[in-house]
């Protein structure tokens, strides 16, 4: 028997709500362990010795596996999450769908090489040809590379993403009017911040967290009130 087209729809949404948990987690742990790094003014001697030692394999761990799993993780989200705001939407708009598309692969994109930049220097001194001095004064150029990239370019990039998806999901009827509040509330914070602080970095996951509930709650009831 085939089934009906209520009843399918009602189905979609839990491949988002688990990207989204899975991403928010390696992205979050991929970053705690980037942020373990030496500092900038931090010497040569102790830069080497830390990319040597059991620091240094955490952040091969964290730029060659955490960080582009959360990539893939963040790329099934936004798949799935827009399959089911276009299945939800009365009318699509093609114009914010294109928009949140693009915008969430230059996110990832952006993520993926401030990570790389992070950890361009313990890869030049674990599995390279150069010398640990040779690298150092490179090391810290990427250092703030990679933080220019991701806080400044990233960040812009995941507030559009945000507002957005937002978007088309309060005009879907997925999201409440509450969370789209706080959702552009986020992308305020993101889109003028021009500070480093680092519990910023925390919005991004956690609004994902949020949506892949609210996804996955949605999708539950339905379930029930079919049943």
């Amino acid at each position: 028997m085939a089934e009906e087209p209520g009843h399918r729809r009602v189905f979609q949404g839990s491949g988002a709500a688990l990207a989204g948990f899975l991403f928010a987690v390696l992205f979050v742990w991929g970053l705690a362990l980037l942020d373990h790094a030496p500092g900038r003014a931090a010497d040569d001697a102790s830069l080497i010795a830390y990319y040597q030692g059991s620091g240094g394999r955490s952040l091969v761990i964290a730029g060659f596996y955490l960080v582009p799993f959360a990539g893939l993780s963040f790329l099934w989200f936004m798949a799935a999450s827009r399959h089911r705001i276009s299945q939800l939407a009365e009318r699509e708009d093609a114009l914010l769908a294109t928009v949140q598309l693009a915008s969430g692969i230059v996110f990832v994109a952006m993520f993926f090489g401030a990570a790389a930049a992070a950890v361009s220097g313990v890869a030049a001194v674990r599995v390279g040809d150069s010398s640990g001095l040779e690298v150092v004064s490179a090391t810290r150029t990427m250092f703030t590379y990679a933080h220019a990239m991701l806080m400044i370019f990233g960040f812009r990039m995941a507030g559009v993403f945000i507002l957005v998806s937002t978007t088309r999901a309060l005009r879907a009827q997925l999201f409440p009017r509450w969370f789209a509040v706080v959702s552009y509330g986020a992308v305020v914070v993101l889109l003028f911040s021009l500070s480093y602080v680092r519990w910023t970095v925390l919005i991004i996951p956690a609004w994902v967290v949020a949506a892949s509930a609210i996804i996955l709650f949605r999708r539950i009831a339905g379930q029930k009130a079919i049943a």
